[in-house]
Order: C-alpha cells, then structure tokens, then sequence
C-alpha cells in the first residue's frame, strides 16, 4: 500500500556554487550526481498514525534491494521512497537487518537505477571520499570529504570515520572513492557520530529472504538496544569521545560481565578522563577475565602510579614485565614508579635496564635517570646520565639547567660553568640568569676571582641594573679589591640612590681604606633611607670611634644597642666609648649588660675598666 503525500521536493544536481566553490569541483559534483543519482532514493519513515517520524537516505545495490540505516526504519509502521525526479517509490518490507553495523536491507518498486558495486580501493587516511544524501529539503546533494580515521572491525573489515559535513537526512547514503567507486553506507547514528561501513557488510547481508510486510513488522527503537550500545561505545571509545562512548560500553559491560573488549575500551575510557578509581577497577575486571593479559596489567600499573600509590604500581608493572619480557616500556614504566615511591637507586637500576634495550628517543631514558641519580646524591653519575640527553636535546632548558646542578653538586664547577654558558647562549633573553648562577657558584666556593668575572657579563648584559652592579662590588670587595669595589658601588646609586644597601656596601669599602669621615657620610645616608638600620648607627658609632671622636660615636652606638639589643659588638664598642669619655659608672652598666649576652666579651670590657 502506497501513502499519497502532498510534498515539493527541489531537485538539486551539483553543490551550491560559493565564493570559495572552484568551478571544477562543481563540474565533478554535476558529473557525480548524474552517474549515481538515479541510484539514490529519499526515505521518509511514519508511525502507526501516520505522522512523519523522519528523513533519511537509500541506495539500491540491485533491481529489488536498497540499503538504509537500520535505526531509520526499525521505529517505523510504514516506509516511502523518492527516486531523484522525485517520483514515489515503494518499499514493500525488511528483507534483512545487521543490527551490529546499523544496517537493513529493503526491498522497493519503482525507478530506481541499482549502482554498480565492487572495484573501490581500500580506503586509507586522508583519502578523498564523496557522500551522495538527501539533505533537509529533499535535495538530492554531493558532500566532498576525506577519511581522517579507519577502525578495525572483525573479519578484517574497516569502518571509516569521515571529515565532511553533512546533515543527519544523509544517513543511509552513498560513500563514493575518489574514483567514483562504491566504498560503503554513510551513517548519521547520533548527532555527533558520523561512521561509513564497508560495502562487503552489505554485501555479506542475506539478500534472498522473503520481505516482512511493515504491517507485521515489530517496531523498535533502535538507539536503545544491546547492540547500538555496543556499536556506539566502541565507536566513540576509537574516535575520543570518552564521555558519549562511557555510556554504551556501561550498559554492555553490567549487561555482559564477560565481554573483555567491553571492559578493555572502558579502561582506556576512564583513564582518558581521569577518572582512575574506576580504570583501576576495570583493568582489574580484565586481569581477572584473562589472567595473562600483559598490557591490563601494564596499564593497571600505569594508573596506580598516577594515584600516587606507586609500590602497587610497581606490583602491576612488574607482572606485566613477568608476562611479556620483551615490551621495554614496561621497564621504563617500572622506573617512573620507583622514582614516584622515592625509590631512587631501584629506579636508576630500572632505566639502566631500560637503555640496555637501546630503545629509540633514549634520550628521555637518561634524563630520568640522571634525575633518579641526582634525587639519590649520586651527582657524578647524574651529571653522566644528563649529559647524553642534553646531547641530544641541545636546546632543551631544563636538561641544561639540571645537568649544570649535577655538575655543581660533584665539585665539578668547570663543567658547570661551561654548561650555564651554553644554557646563556641557547636563551640571550635569560642570559643573565645563568650568568648569575655562576656567580653564586663561585661566590659559595669562595673563588671570587671566578664569580666576578660572571658579574662582569652581568653589568654587560644588564647595565642600568643596579643589583648588577652591586654583585660585581660585592665581588671585588671580597677581593679587597676596594676602588673597584668603590666604582661599582657609586654605579649602582647613580642608578638607584635610594637602596640602602648600595651606601652601606660603599661605606664598608671606605671603612677598611681607613677613609672614614667618607665612610660615615655613606653610613648616613643609610639610616636617612631606613632609620632602623642597626648595622647603619653601628658603623656610624665605630667610624667615629677610629676617628678618636667618642662623642660623635656615643648617641649612634645607643641607637645601635635600642635597635638591636642582642648586638654584642654594639654594647662592647659602647662600654670602651664610655671608657675614652672617662665614664667608668656608664661602662660598668654596659658590662652588666654584656653579662647576659656574651660573658666573655663582659669580662673582656671589665677587664679595660680595672
């Protein structure tokens, strides 16, 4: 029985010409349509009163049979076809269904040109493809495309994930080679999920059963049965889509406790999305259903150790290392979960072991070792381990950085130098960082002709810094080597003549050339900027005191001792500053004072007074 319907459908033979369009790709989509229309048909399904229930896509692979989407028509009481001049086609019933692949053969009567099938060439990524569907509006239309993905499938079949757009009313369409060959039946299964299933599936379909009349078909909702969700969860779990592919493989898994593919794609779904109590529990559930499934218990390891749980990661790790010798990255693995558990000479052995295999990238391999090596203070072994990555890595920063620390660390301080140089050179813009490290090493070595030769760079690279400057005096006062010491300083406060601590470097220089009335005015100048400097009053008190001027010392000494009233030197200076200005009583106080603090410095003091 034919449903009349009142309807226009447009006929639509080449794609909508737009400015990015080239005119040959249009004449290929004229040629396309011509060739394969006549073999392409409009489904549109209704239910039991007759209202429309959707649109979809046919073609016919013989002169009774097309193939549709199977979630299209299993919900449908009744099913019509429109052939490209738009004129009604039969369809008398389900001849066949695949329900794992989404697919129904039906039978039709009407003018339909069935397609020419074989010949295509196995798909491969990247490859051009062509969809031949009906869009919203009835138009008969060529979407251009590429393959970006191929699923396995059993029986060596392979299902396609396309690059196009297209509407969901293409489902059901033709996929076409870049040859103009048959490749397979595109499918629209969820809004997001777009798949092409190989021809020899349709081909594999029983084609001579007898049809099932729609009147006797059992209607269903495919979307919810067993077999979409297994179809859509291993789908979405191959293309990345973890939280759509989560529910299909749920449903198949509590449904089926023993399905090990069910609970292997489930795995890899949760540990995608971090969700590692429950990967854990599903690479266990494989363990148990195949005790000897190396990569379950290498992946169950992998997790425990991203829990931070690393001595059953290393549980894991090494029973799938037991079970399958020959996989390296187990021991490489087995490395990582040692350093986690801080188990540095286990992992060090373990990435020994791993290089041993020579793998490739192995560069990786001795920078994890050089770090097992440098967490467990062997830092001549790190620096060894470091160097061979950073070989290889030559611009890479962290490597650099860390492998001058381990040379540092074993007192290699050449090597170190050497290294921070490089680092300088690889990054000018962080130059002065390395440049600084160096002089830090020097400086904590106590080799500060080394050191200020790096402060030297620095003030070269950073010439309007004052701390530049500063450094580089520090450096030469170390030396006692006081007037460049005195230049360096005057440098860093012609830049910045409000840090203290510039006036107080240039004072102490000043102090030990015994040119003290210049010291005490940089010492000035100090407490000017932080009245609170105790170290400031002290050196103004002492530079007087040198100078013979005890009362010129005596109120900055008190300031020094109110300040910082543990300062043994400021109470000593004060008791002899009382002692020159013949004030024994005075004295005898700050002895008193001494004798809290330091006894020894008070009986010193004591001894002056008698």
């Amino acid at each position: 029985m034919t449903i009349k319907t009142t309807r226009s459908l447009t006929l639509l033979i080449c794609l909508c010409l737009t400015g990015g369009l080239l005119y040959g790709q249009a004449d290929e989509s004229v040629k396309i349509l011509a060739q394969s229309g006549p073999g392409v048909m409009q489904l549109v399904t209704y239910g039991k009163d007759k209202q429309e229930l959707a649109k979809g896509t046919a073609f016919a692979i013989s002169d009774k049979l097309a193939v549709a989407s199977y979630h299209l028509v299993s919900p449908a009481a009744n099913c019509v076809g429109f052939n490209i001049k738009q004129k009604e086609v039969d369809i008398d019933g389900v001849v066949a269904v695949d329900k794992a692949l989404d697919l129904v053969l039906l039978q039709y009567d009407g003018k339909v040109t069935p397609l020419v099938l074989g010949g295509a060439g196995a798909p491969a990524v990247d490859k051009k493809i062509s969809i031949v569907g009906v869009n919203e509006a009835g138009e008969f239309k060529v979407y251009e495309g590429k393959v970006q993905n191929l699923f396995d499938l059993s029986g060596g079949m392979k299902i396609i994930e396309p690059a196009a757009s297209i509407p969901e009313t293409c489902t059901g369409g033709l996929v076409l080679d870049e040859n103009g060959k048959v490749l397979g039946v595109i499918q629209v299964l969820e809004r997001r999920l777009r798949f092409v299933v190989p021809l020899a599936a349709v081909q594999a379909m029983p084609q001579t059963a007898k049809p099932t009349a729609f009147k006797n078909w059992q209607a269903e909702e495919y979307t919810g049965t067993m077999e979409a969700a297994w179809l859509t969860g291993r789908l979405y779990a191959w293309m990345g889509e973890g939280f759509s592919a989560q529910k299909g493989l749920e449903k198949i898994a509590k449904a089926q406790p023993n399905n090990l593919e069910a609970w292997a794609l489930l795995a890899k779904v949760y540990e995608a999305q971090r969700d590692y109590q429950n990967a854990v529990e599903a690479f266990k559930k494989i363990t148990e259903l195949d005790p000897n499934r190396e990569e379950a218990f290498f992946g169950l390891g992998q997790i425990y150790v991203r829990m931070q749980r690393p001595k059953e990661g290393v549980a894991a790790l090494e029973k799938a290392l037991a079970l399958n010798p020959d996989r390296k990255e187990t021991m490489f693995a087995i490395g990582n979960a040692y350093e986690d558990a801080r188990e540095f000479q286990k992992a060090g052995d373990a990435y020994e072991k791993y290089l041993s295999y020579k793998p490739d990238n192995a560069w990786q391999a001795y920078q994890r070792l050089g770090m097992a090596r440098f967490n467990g203070e062997q830092f001549e072994a790190a620096a060894a381990a470091l160097a061979e990555a950073f070989k290889v890595q030559t611009q890479d920063q962290v490597i650099g950085y860390n492998l001058a620390q381990a040379y540092q660390k074993a007192g290699k301080l050449a090597e170190a130098e050497e290294t921070f140089k490089k680092l300088a050179e690889i990054s000018p813009k962080d130059a002065s960082n390395y440049y600084s490290y160096i002089l830090k090493m020097y400086s904590d070595a106590q080799k500060p002709d080394k050191a200020v030769e790096a402060a030297k760079k620095i003030v070269e690279l950073k010439p309007n810094d004052e701390l530049a400057w500063l450094n580089l005096g520090n450096m030469y006062l170390q030396m006692q080597k006081y007037p460049d010491a005195i230049e360096a300083f005057k440098k860093a406060i012609a830049i910045r003549p409000t840090y203290d601590l510039s006036h107080m470097q240039l004072g102490a220089c000043l102090y030990n050339l015994k040119r003290y009335a210049e010291g005490i005015e940089s010492f000035k100048k100090v407490v000017e900027i932080d009245p609170n400097s105790a170290t400031g009053w002290l050196y103004i008190g002492i530079s007087n005191m040198q100078m013979k001027k005890f009362e010129a010392a005596l109120e900055p000494l008190k300031r020094t001792t109110a300040l910082k009233p543990d300062d043994v030197n400021a109470w000593y200076n004060l008791g002899i500053c009382y002692l020159n200005l013949k004030d024994r009583y005075s004295a005898q106080d700050v002895a008193k004072k001494l004798d809290a603090i330091d006894p020894a410095k008070a009986k010193q003091l004591r001894g002056y007074i008698k």
